[in-house]
């Protein structure tokens, strides 16, 4: 099984990496094949709104590491993604890399309706904020990270197959408990 994993987070050592490395030690250790990026490093220009991709199905723009990012994703069994609340959503970077890979992730019928292009591929999702818990769940913190990849990746046919929230980080450090759940996720895929 090939898995994808996207790190969100711009701190190499911040909580998103350290839970995602404990589910990519778990993936690696059930023999899984597992290749990681980092969505802050990559060179992803912005979404014109151009529609072109819609007929085309290729974006307008130049090439850069959105086209590639997309061919990992089409060539991954599954997904998993970590990304830290930003005004209870997902940070602007990842934000970004989806925008411009819309093409290859849901197609259109001939009615404008939604096509999924993943169908049948699962995904877990991380989400951590400083908002305390059960703050962050009330008022949409974490909560609002992963609704919004929940709407990406159910258009584009993912299921998920777990989702992980982590409140209060900035006076509570992460647990092996927090650590614990996420190598117990990889298991769901």
């Amino acid at each position: 099984m090939k898995i994808l994993v996207l790190n969100a987070s711009p701190r190499r050592e911040g909580n998103i990496a350290r839970m995602l490395q404990a589910i990519e030690s778990e993936a690696e250790e059930l023999g899984m094949e597992v290749h990681n990026e980092c969505v802050s490093r990559l060179t992803v220009r912005p979404c014109t709104g151009c529609m072109v991709c819609r007929t085309r199905k290729e974006c307008a723009l130049p090439a850069d590491d959105a086209q590639r990012l997309l061919t990992l994703i089409t060539d991954s069994d599954a997904l998993v993604i970590g990304a830290p609340c930003y005004w209870g959503n997902m940070p602007g970077t990842l934000k970004v890399l989806f925008d411009r890979m819309v093409y290859g992730m849901m197609g259109e019928s001939p009615r404008g309706l939604p096509l999924p292009l993943h169908k049948g591929k699962k995904a877990i999702l991380v989400a951590t904020c400083t908002t305390p818990w059960p703050f962050n769940i009330w008022f949409h913190q974490s909560r609002g990270t992963i609704r919004a990849l929940r709407e990406v990746l159910k258009w584009s046919g993912f299921k998920i197959a777990a989702s992980i929230e982590r409140g209060g980080t900035r006076k509570n450090p992460l647990t092996e408990r927090d650590l614990e759940r996420c190598r117990r996720a990889i298991h769901r895929l």
